[in-house]
């Protein structure tokens, strides 16, 4: 049972190495209209779906981790910890004793800990040619997990960013876009008229041809700290042969995080990001 529960934990591990290395990205359509905002104006709402992210600024829960892709269902448990513009940090157990591995996210690198096959991997954002080419980096995935908006190359967005955004409008919601009709874009579904951001979507186009979408939701908002916050954030990805979901489920959320950087063991062996790919090809 022992060795099931880490050779599921290290397929996950590897599901997660491929999305961050990849950012391919899945996504319900939305039925919008483009309509006037009689009542607000553009710059103020965003001011107000700006004003409902986190205020503060660190984090940490315990995690539940699931993914699906076919008929496949995995789910193992972990936590996560977060300091707002330093690190995010996610801890995999296996068979809810063993940390299986630890990831670790700051804006100068990506490092994995394999604690179960000794290995690690330490890779910067500009040696990943797809993350390059996008412009995303540690403060997109930062905004990603803090439910936040996001501007590729920006840490985070202001209200003096209205510019950049495309807002349209249906009953409900409003969709805040940015790089509308590039290869790459950005949208943002949020609840109007109370701006809470509920949906994330990446899409990538390649050469007009194929299409790569990545759908980060977000749901069950608690109180943390007197702030709404979502406890369940579902990422949906579709494109490179890959179709899966990877949730995230959240408990025991707190504002204060006691961190310790990794470090990498003596005895542990350092491998690229391709053999962990390729790993993961061969399941």
């Amino acid at each position: 049972m022992m060795r099931g529960g880490m050779k599921n934990c290290l397929w996950i591990v590897q599901l997660l190495l491929t999305i961050l290395f990849l950012y391919s990205c899945g996504s319900k359509k939305i039925v919008t209209q483009d309509v006037e905002m009689s009542t607000i104006s553009a710059s103020s709402y965003l001011k107000t779906v700006i004003e409902n992210a986190p205020k503060f600024d660190e984090f940490s829960a315990k995690m539940r981790l699931s993914f699906l892709q076919g008929k496949e269902s995995i789910s193992v448990g972990g936590s996560i910890k977060m300091k707002k513009d330093e690190v995010i940090q996610l801890s995999i157990v296996a068979a809810g004793i063993v940390e299986a591995a630890r990831i670790e996210l700051t804006p100068q690198r990506m490092l994995v800990l394999d604690r179960i096959g000794r290995r690690y991997v330490e890779i910067g954002y500009d040696e990943l040619s797809f993350i390059q080419q996008s412009k995303l980096d540690f403060y997109t995935l930062q905004s990603l997990f803090w439910n936040e908006i996001f501007l590729p190359g920006k840490q985070h967005v202001k209200d003096s960013d209205v510019h950049n955004f495309d807002f349209v409008r249906d009953d409900t919601h409003m969709i805040i876009t940015a790089e509308k009709g590039k290869p790459l874009s950005y949208s943002f579904m949020t609840t109007f008229p109370d701006g809470l951001l509920e949906e994330t979507l990446v899409r990538v186009n390649v050469m007009g041809e194929s299409e790569y979408k990545m759908n980060w939701c977000y749901s069950d908002f608690f109180h943390v700290a007197e702030q709404k916050f979502p406890t369940s954030m579902n990422l949906s990805l579709h494109g490179m042969d890959l179709q899966m979901t990877v949730a995230f489920s959240f408990s025991r959320c707190e504002t204060m995080v006691e961190y310790t950087p990794l470090t990498i063991p003596s005895r542990y062996k350092q491998v690229g990001a391709s053999d962990i790919l390729k790993s993961l090809l061969i399941q």
